[in-house]
């Protein structure tokens, strides 16, 4: 996916840039189209591969939700440690 994150690319050239054959790069981006990370559109006998970034904007929204929960969490328990070795040394 990397690849096409500087802009779109034919497969052809997407077999260049990522170095494997141009059965596994297909492959690969099927896969991506099945999951709607990818589209493409004909340019004469080639398809022209696409990113799609609604999905990953999906991704980063769910990992920031995590990423507050868990620091959230981090801080109670920095202050429950904190209480605790507070109470020890009294």
């Amino acid at each position: 996916m990397s690849a096409l994150a500087t802009g779109n690319r034919a497969v052809s050239e997407l077999v260049l840039t990522v170095g494997g054959s141009q059965p596994t790069v297909s492959e690969h981006l099927a896969q991506l189209r099945k999951v709607g990370l990818v589209t493409y559109a004909k340019r004469g006998r080639e398809r022209v591969y696409c990113l799609e970034m609604a999905p990953l904007h999906d991704i980063t929204d769910w990992l920031s939700s995590l990423e507050t929960f868990w620091d959230d969490r981090f801080e109670r328990l920095g202050y429950t440690i904190q209480t605790l070795q507070q109470e020890e040394d009294t």
